[in-house]
């Protein structure tokens, strides 16, 4: 509950470690964890579960990018990032869905193309591991123009580490 912890952040933290515990107590190993963006989690299971590959889940990574999205088109000049806000959750979903477990080099190529399809550039990619863009012709859209103010502000979402966290 979290009267024992102070409040509900750390009652979060609270409850995985009693979740590890109780695992671990009955002879599993937790090797992989899936929690929200919660810090101190990640940091606890980085330092105390060696072993246990950390990963956020995919709708709060999702939520979070279209919220910075939305703020940011509502800023003069960047309207256009509102637009892609619903193309981007959908991107960050595929990209993560359609690649095989293991392959987080390619979730991260295939991530960072985003960039490339919103400046209306299928193909030609800079990574060699995701050349070009997966989809069929597409209709005309507000595209982004490499260099502007837009691109360069969606160019942070491009090099996050938002997609993995691992303990190793």
């Amino acid at each position: 509950q979290a009267n024992e912890t102070g409040g509900s952040s750390p009652m979060e933290l609270e409850g995985a470690k009693r979740a590890f515990s109780y695992l671990q107590s009955v002879g599993l190993a937790v090797v992989v964890f899936i929690s929200d963006r919660h810090r101190g989690i990640a940091k606890w299971i980085r330092e105390s579960q060696p072993g246990c590959a950390h990963y956020f889940d995919i709708w709060h990574i999702a939520r979070s990018i279209g919220k910075k999205m939305l703020q940011l088109g509502k800023e003069k000049g960047c309207e256009k990032i509102a637009d892609w806000v619903k193309g981007v959750r959908n991107h960050l979903y595929w990209c993560v869905t359609s690649t095989k477990e293991g392959f987080q080099d390619m979730i991260t190529a295939k991530w960072k193309s985003f960039m490339e399809h919103v400046a209306n550039k299928h193909d030609n990619h800079p990574s060699p591991l995701f050349k070009k863009c997966a989809h069929d012709e597409i209709n005309n859209r507000r595209w982004i123009k490499i260099g502007t103010l837009h691109c360069l502000i969606l160019d942070m979402f491009k090099t996050q580490s938002i997609l993995h966290i691992d303990s190793s």
